[in-house]
């Protein structure tokens, strides 16, 4: 009698906590599968343009059972994530240096603008015409697309810090070290991280930019030999993998924010 006491406690609470918007991705993916069969068997256009989901599924099974899926999914990976790493840091440094400095803003956020400005997939043959066709050419191009983000995230979180508690801090003879680990890396992580966020998913961008102008292997390298040998369902494999990849390491960062900001969940 009290276990079923006990379970009949515990189910409007699991009722209220199921997120039901969860529902939306699987019936949004059935919709797009019936409406792309749909036009598929109409017959209004040919397989080298639009290809049959299932001429899809059947080259994905292809490659996971060549083996070199794997292999591809990989290196892009690798490519997307150098990239991000290495704009974070360089992106984390000048924003906080911009954001205390107010020399540094002055001197540097005309260049740093201009920078942006340049077209990524413009300048993308030059990169690996300077540093070759191979890992380091992509991580690059990865790295240039994502770092500006880093940097607006880590200016705009570092001005929101209090000065009030900035002042309070060096009132009690806190070191600049001290102000900036229990102080403003705290403050700015809503920020930062939200930039993180953003950046991870252009850096895949950026990494298959890279692939289609020079590679022999990566998801960008699959789009490219896929529309050079007019096999369509392999492009859409590349683009579904590419899209799926973004996905996954954008839910990780938002994994990753919900763990590190409990903190604030608690205070509100």
């Amino acid at each position: 009698m009290s276990t079923t006491l006990t379970v009949r406690k515990k189910l409007p609470r699991l009722r209220l906590n199921f997120d039901w918007r969860l529902l939306f991705v699987p019936v949004l993916g059935l919709v797009i599968y019936i409406v792309w069969v749909q036009v598929v068997e109409s017959g209004r256009y040919p397989a080298f343009i639009l290809p049959h989901p299932h001429a899809v599924w059947e080259r994905f099974i292809e490659l996971v059972d060549s083996g070199s899926l794997v292999r591809h999914v990989a290196v892009t990976t690798r490519e997307a994530l150098t990239g991000l790493i290495a704009a974070s840091i360089l992106g984390v440094i000048l924003g906080y240096i911009i954001a205390r400095v107010r020399l540094m803003d002055y001197l540097l956020t005309p260049y740093l603008i201009f920078l942006q400005a340049i077209p990524i997939i413009a300048i993308s043959p030059l990169i690996i015409i300077w540093f070759g066709s191979g890992y380091t050419s992509k991580a690059i191009i990865a790295g240039l697309i994502t770092w500006f983000p880093m940097l607006i995230s880590t200016i705009v979180g570092i001005r929101n810090v209090s000065p009030e508690l900035r002042e309070l801090m060096k009132a009690n003879v806190a070191s600049p070290l001290q102000i900036l680990w229990h102080l403003e890396i705290p403050s700015a992580l809503p920020e930062l991280l939200g930039g993180v966020k953003i950046a991870v998913t252009l850096s895949v961008i950026g990494a298959a930019v890279g692939e289609f102008v020079s590679a022999r292997e990566g998801l960008g390298y699959l789009v490219f030999f896929g529309r050079s040998a007019s096999d369509t369902p392999l492009v859409f494999v590349g683009v579904f993998l590419l899209t799926a990849l973004s996905l996954l390491l954008y839910g990780l960062v938002a994994w990753l924010e919900y763990m590190v900001l409990a903190w604030r969940r608690v205070q509100n």
